[in-house]
């Protein structure tokens, strides 16, 4: 009798000790899933088109992990190329990172399509904030009547924009020529071919969309294939419009690109668009492979039919 009453009392404390031990297991996984949440998803925020201050207007930022929730996104919101071109929705989708599962998407139009609809808006939003730096510095030159200033009169705020693109003179004039657009077609031509259309490992582990390199081994990623004397990394950043930011900031002040620079003030002072396919034939120092980069970036731009994008509206200040 109390052999049996001992087995009952064991087999209870077994059954409870059980149910505790799955609870405990339980809470553990779902505390895992909560901390290792941001591990591997994608912020997403949603910004108005018709906003200069991009500073001004921005929504809640979401999460996602997978590519067909960007896609579903963009659907979501009423964003693609048309509405883009045609203002039929201001809904700008800005997403931090590439999805890891980019390349599980069988078909390759819908990679492409993909990989546009992630990069034009912040292309975008990158140029006009350089736009609003811009459009800074004329407005207090014109209140000024033209006149040049030393940079010792020069205030604050004009001082920090000149170091913020590596600009040591006084000449406004020059200045200028340093803060201006990237076109839209150049940089996502440019976008395209090195990050293969955005299947690149560097694009992939790092965000980095333009291959642009450094010499800090903890903010790049070593090539696999790189010669044992050479020690450059590739550039990795926290997320895409960083990347984005920097490619521009490099086409802008980088002494390899100036011939392109002055090109694109003569096409200002000539009220002319400032054309990716034009701009591109100064690119010959971007690669190693110098003219024949150049042709590659301009046929992608040609048989993309990405001329389009230099003539939107909001990048025409």
């Amino acid at each position: 009798m109390h052999s049996s009453k001992a087995l009952y009392r064991n087999l209870v404390i077994l059954l409870i000790s059980f149910v505790f031990i799955n609870l405990a297991v339980g809470f553990y996984k779902s505390f895992t899933k909560i901390k290792n949440f941001g591990s591997g998803s994608i912020s997403f925020s949603v910004q108005d088109k018709s906003v200069l201050n991009y500073f001004a207007k921005k929504t809640t930022v979401d999460y996602i992990s997978e590519a067909e929730e960007m896609i579903d996104i963009f659907e979501k919101y009423n964003f693609s190329v048309d509405s883009f071109l045609n203002n039929e929705s201001s809904n700008l989708i800005i997403f931090s990172s590439w999805p890891k599962d980019f390349l599980d998407i069988n078909s390759i139009n819908k990679r492409k399509k993909l990989f546009i609809n992630t990069l034009l808006p912040i292309i975008f939003i990158e140029n006009r904030k350089i736009l609003e730096d811009r459009k800074k510095i004329l407005d207090w030159w014109n209140q000024s009547d033209g006149e040049s200033f030393s940079r010792e009169f020069w205030p604050a705020w004009l001082f920090e924009l000149s170091e913020k693109y590596n600009y040591t003179e006084s000449s406004l004039g020059n200045l200028l020529i340093r803060v201006d657009v990237v076109p839209i077609s150049l940089a996502l031509s440019q976008a395209a071919i090195e990050s293969g259309w955005g299947t690149s490992r560097y694009l992939n582990e790092g965000n980095a969309i333009f291959g642009q390199y450094t010499y800090d081994k903890k903010s790049g990623i070593k090539p696999r294939k790189r010669d044992d004397d050479k020690k450059f990394f590739v550039k990795k950043f926290s997320n895409l419009s960083e990347s984005v930011r920097s490619y521009l900031k490099n086409i802008n002040t980088h002494f390899a690109y100036e011939t392109l620079r002055v090109e694109r003030r003569k096409l200002r002072m000539n009220g002319e668009y400032l054309l990716g396919n034009v701009l591109a034939n100064y690119l010959t120092n971007y690669s190693e492979r110098n003219e024949e980069y150049v042709k590659d970036v301009k046929h992608l731009i040609e048989t993309n039919n990405f001329m389009k994008f230099d003539k939107v509206e909001g990048l025409l200040n």
